[in-house]
């Protein structure tokens, strides 16, 4: 008769299955180590309780092989219709379920082939998969791209995985999976029924979620390009604007676009013209340097005299033009 603690033992495995979690493995670990020491278990239980046969153990080993190729893991044709999937799932899931087959690594075979049947039952994720090749997560990549990649998000996602497998297994053979196949009453009538209910229901709630996380999708990039334009023209204006900062002269003699402040050089009082919102910037503080640039502004100027000198004098057959003098006087002064 089975025990207690062997009874206890069984549920934590079945609930930690349904929702993993730490307490529960906790809890699982408390358990078996209680059961163990259980003076009223015998060694005969324990020997059943982990009894496999040849066949299960290679049935495993047989469909981890397939790796993430769904068709192989499922035993169907690349053509193959929903029908021959979900019939496909049906034998498969029977044969690896953990209280069907206790074979190491039997749980890691139930949950490729429910998840192979996932892929295969909706009709874009199997697109996904048979454009890739069977590369394993492909038929994740819608879901991935809006996943934050944080281990609490990552954790949780495979807490649902788990639920909704076990969730899938009772809803293609009745309230209570374990239970049902225990008592070997899959093929009653109204079970197929509520199975095929149940199948329906949960199909139309993963269809639903898709809708939704391409709709979230398609808001995120709607709501990108409706900004887009607005970036591109503060990117062209700020562009503009520092290749314009860039380009004008730090002086000019005249006033101009953007040299508009009036000055004057301290040693001989030549007029020049600065952008008031970039002259100090370009220059700094330091009296030095502004020395320097007056200084440079002074023979620029003469240098212009110069020019004027000449043209007026080829113009006017004079030598005493006003360009002229005030060349001469800041000539000898420099």
């Amino acid at each position: 008769m089975e025990s207690d603690y062997s009874k206890a033992l069984r549920l934590a495995k079945k609930s930690k299955r349904l929702y993993p979690t730490t307490q529960a493995d906790e809890f699982l670990l408390i358990i078996k180590k209680r059961a163990e020491s259980d003076p009223n278990k015998s060694p005969q239980q324990d020997v059943n309780e982990r009894k496999y046969s040849a066949e299960q153990l290679n049935s495993v080993k047989a469909v981890l092989a397939c790796g993430s190729d769904y068709y192989k893991v499922l035993a169907v044709e690349r053509t193959a219709t929903d029908i021959d999937i979900k019939k496909a799932y049906r034998k498969k899931a029977l044969l690896f379920h953990p209280d069907k087959n206790s074979a190491p690594r039997a749980d890691e075979a139930f949950k490729l082939v429910a998840e192979a049947f996932e892929t295969l039952s909706d009709s874009n994720k199997r697109a996904i998969h048979d454009e890739s090749g069977g590369l394993r997560n492909n038929s994740r990549s819608t879901s991935s791209s809006t996943s934050y990649y944080q281990p609490r998000y990552a954790y949780n996602r495979r807490s649902r995985e788990e639920a909704s497998r076990e969730e899938l297994f009772n809803m293609f053979f009745g309230r209570g999976g374990g239970g049902g196949m225990r008592n070997s009453s899959f093929s009653s009538g109204s079970q197929h029924r509520y199975a095929s209910t149940e199948y329906q229901r949960y199909y139309q709630q993963q269809q639903y979620q898709h809708q939704q996380q391409r709709r979230y999708q398609s808001e995120q990039m709607d709501g990108l390009s409706r900004y887009f334009p607005f970036i591109l023209i503060v990117i062209v204006l700020l562009f503009s604007a520092m290749i314009s900062t860039l380009s004008e002269p730090l002086y000019t003699f005249e006033p101009a676009m953007y040299n508009t402040q009036k000055r004057a050089t301290v040693p001989n009082h030549v007029k020049y013209y600065v952008n008031p919102n970039t002259f100090v910037t370009k220059l700094g503080i330091g009296q030095y340097k502004l020395r320097q640039i007056e200084r440079q502004i002074e023979i620029d100027w003469a240098s212009e005299l110069r020019k004027k000198c000449q043209r007026e004098r080829k113009l006017k057959n004079s030598r005493r033009s006003k360009s002229c003098e005030e060349y001469e006087h800041l000539a000898r002064k420099l």
